[in-house]
Parts: structure tokens; C-alpha cells; sequence
């Protein structure tokens, strides 16, 4: 039962075991350790492919992709190669509520640790999948990365230009779209187990969740140039202005009486977005010579007046710095081995005012794995010796 203290951590008593990698399954991971669930990351004894560049040992620095995925959990080692691994895992999912995996279709089954082979060990287990193409089907086996599956469900079709198809977006939308999908799936099936005392087996294909949001996508590009511009101000700082639907015509308003603009709203070339998109430069010309007329700050006051959507251009850095997040506490400092001190996002959902600020590093490759086997399944220094030498843990020490 979640108590008053705990508004702020819907799920805390909720126990997630994340096999995942790459994005797609961290990111779900991450959603749920941000809703308060405990997440409990089974990582191979090599280590995770995606610590490139850090984070391998206990002291190591995380990259930074790394460390906006990985924190805020604890790490456990387990070689699901051999049987001794497989056991362990198998014991922590009698102790768990979900199970998350993004292997390739077979290789659970492979390593014995389907929903199948785990489903009867806890009945209430939530065991979800996620897969490039689906987990069946002609193209199941199909290795997926993001970049194939932008180009499979018709990213390029919205990033090319004059009807030529473009490239992959540089943000793994796939990815981002399908571990959403997943925390979403994995909460409602949570809310029914809550009915029914049983979990589930919620399976989850990127290109599919993909494609739900390609379908409201732009592919009429109203918001392609020059509907959505980026404009240069007189102080050399760059503003976009989107001028979609009504706020066009707010725009030629303020912007016609600029000395030299007057045609924005007298030449009949630009006035109708199809007119304005067929003489595109003279009109883009118009309205950057009028914003070079006053300050950024000047400009944001009068599009923001009459309700023109806009907003200076900043780097990724520059908007988490930004006074409106440190005023909601939407960002954080955590002291990263190596790295010192170090900005992070907190929890992006407030439950009566409240928001779950606190979190951590990454660990390092099974830096928990003592403590979760002697916590959750009673395990004495004795016993974690003899699972280590049977090759539960590879070479991994634990403490």
C-alpha cells in the first residue's frame, strides 16, 4: 500500500528484473524506476556493449549515454550461459513483479528463460518483450536497429526534401517510442493483475509502436518551411517561429509594417501557404530582413503578445540549465564516480504537486549482486562463494 510518502513513488513495492540493452528496454526501465519501482539490472558478466567509454568497473566514469539510461538501479551479474546463472535468475523472479528482455526472438527460449520457462515460477510476473519486428511473423529474425526501422515504417518519406526520401532522424525514435510503449503496457498489466492475482506476457514490436506515431505524423509537411522558420535576430541569436494555421496571419501583421516587409502582406505571392512554399526564398527573405530589425528578447515579447509560437534556439546543455526546470526541479545533481558532480533529469511526473527527485550513478558491473542475494534470497557469504564458483557470476568479484 502506498503510503502518503510515497506520492511521489506509485510503484515503490513493485520489483523490476531488467535484462535489457541498447535503448529500447532501458528506457522502458528507466520509466518505471522514475514511477518508483525498484529496478534491478541482470547484466552479463562482460558488461553491457553500451558502457563504451566508461563505466566497466566500480570507479569507472559512465558515458553520458550511459548515465541517462543506467541510473537510479542496482546491478546484478549473472551469466545466463550457464546453469548456474539461469538459477540464479530464476530464484529472483519468485521475488520479482516484471521481467523486461529485448533479445532478439529465440534467444530467451535458448537460454531457458522464456515466459514459459519463469511464468510458473511467480504467477503474478509480468514478463514483457520487445522486439524490432515483432516476436513472429516472415520477418521476426530480421536484425533491427533504429535506423532500419525508420526506413521500414517511413521516417525518410518526412525527412527528405522536393518528394526525395531523406535520412534516419538523428534521435532513435524507435526505440524511444517502443520503450514508452512497453512502461505503458507493463502498467496496465500491472493494474490487472491487481483484479485477477495473474501477470501477463505483454509483447511489444517497435516498428509497430512506431508506426502509431507515424501515422499522425506531418506527411503533408504543414509545418515544413516556411510555416516553421529559424530566424536571426539583430543580437545574432537564432529564434524559431512557427506560423501554422491562424498564426500566419498574426505574423504578416506584425512583421508587414517592418520598412521594406510591406509586400509580406500585400503581394498576392505569399497568400496561401501553397503561394508562400512556391516562392519560398523571397518570402523567407522578407521575414528575416524584418527580425533583423530588433533584438531576440524584443522579438520573443511581441510573438509571445499575440500568441505566435517561438522560442530561442539553445543546445541540449543550455535547456537544462534553464531556470524554468530548476524552478519545477525537473533537474538534478548527482556525484558521479569520475565525473564529479553532474546534471541529470529527474522524474518527468508530479503526483499532487510532488516529484521524485532523488537518484544515482549507474552501478558499475554487478556492484549489488551481494547485497540483492543476500537480501532477497537469503544467501550467505558461503553461498555466494560456491555460485561463483560454479560460474554464476563469471569473473565478476562479489562482495
Amino acid at each position: 500500500m502506498t503510503s502518503v510518502s510515497d506520492v511521489d513513488r506509485p510503484l515503490a513495492g513493485i520489483r523490476v528484473l531488467d535484462l535489457t540493452t541498447f535503448l529500447s528496454g532501458p528506457v522502458a526501465a528507466r520509466t518505471l524506476a522514475d514511477l518508483g519501482a525498484e529496478v534491478i539490472r541482470i547484466e552479463p558478466p562482460h558488461g553491457d556493449p553500451t558502457r563504451a567509454g566508461g563505466g566497466r568497473v566500480v570507479g569507472d566514469a559512465p558515458s553520458d549515454f550511459y548515465l541517462a539510461l543506467h541510473r537510479d538501479r542496482r546491478g546484478v551479474a549473472l551469466d545466463l550461459k550457464g546453469d548456474a546463472g539461469r538459477s540464479v535468475l530464476r530464484q529472483l523472479v519468485a521475488h520479482s513483479d516484471v521481467l523486461l528482455e529485448n533479445f532478439r526472438p529465440g534467444v530467451t527460449g535458448r537460454l531457458g528463460v522464456a515466459y514459459d520457462d519463469l511464468a510458473p515460477l511467480q504467477r503474478g510476473l509480468v514478463y514483457c518483450t520487445i522486439t524490432g519486428y515483432g516476436s513472429d511473423g516472415p520477418i521476426a529474425d530480421q536484425a533491427a536497429t533504429d535506423g532500419a526501422l525508420q526506413a521500414f515504417g517511413g521516417v525518410l518519406e518526412l525527412t527528405g526534401e522536393l518528394g526525395e526520401l531523406g535520412l534516419p532522424v538523428p534521435l532513435p525514435i524507435a526505440d524511444l517510442v517502443a520503450g514508452a510503449t512497453a512502461a505503458q503496457a507493463v502498467l496496465a498489466a500491472l493494474v490487472a493483475r491487481a483484479r485477477t492475482g495473474r501477470g501477463a506476457h505483454v509483447d511489444v514490436s517497435m516498428l509497430e509502436a512506431l508506426l502509431g506515431w507515424l501515422l499522425v505524423a506531418d506527411r503533408e509537411r504543414t509545418l515544413a518551411a516556411p510555416t516553421t522558420l529559424v530566424v536571426v535576430a539583430s543580437d545574432g541569436i537564432a529564434l524559431l517561429v512557427q506560423s501554422v494555421m491562424h498564426f500566419h496571419a498574426r505574423l504578416v501583421e506584425l512583421l508587414a509594417p517592418v520598412p521594406g516587409c510591406e509586400a509580406l502582406a500585400a503581394d498576392p505571392r505569399f497568400a496561401t501557404r501553397a503561394d508562400r512554399t512556391l516562392h519560398r526564398g523571397d518570402y523567407e527573405a522578407l521575414v528575416r530582413r524584418a527580425f533583423m530589425t530588433r533584438s531576440s528578447a524584443a522579438w520573443l515579447d511581441a510573438l509571445g503578445a499575440i500568441g505566435i509560437p517561438a522560442s530561442r534556439v539553445q543546445r541540449i546543455d543550455e535547456a537544462l540549465v534553464h531556470p524554468q526546470l530548476r524552478h519545477r526541479d525537473a533537474v538534478c545533481e548527482i556525484d558521479v564516480p569520475g565525473l564529479g558532480p553532474r546534471a541529470v533529469l529527474t522524474a518527468p511526473f508530479r503526483f499532487d504537486g510532488e516529484r521524485k527527485t532523488a537518484t544515482s550513478a549507474p552501478p558499475a558491473i554487478g556492484e549489488h549482486t551481494g547485497a540483492v542475494l543476500r537480501e532477497l534470497l537469503d544467501c550467505s557469504t558461503d553461498d555466494i562463494a560456491r555460485l561463483r564458483a560454479a560460474g554464476a557470476f563469471g569473473a565478476i568479484e562479489v562482495l
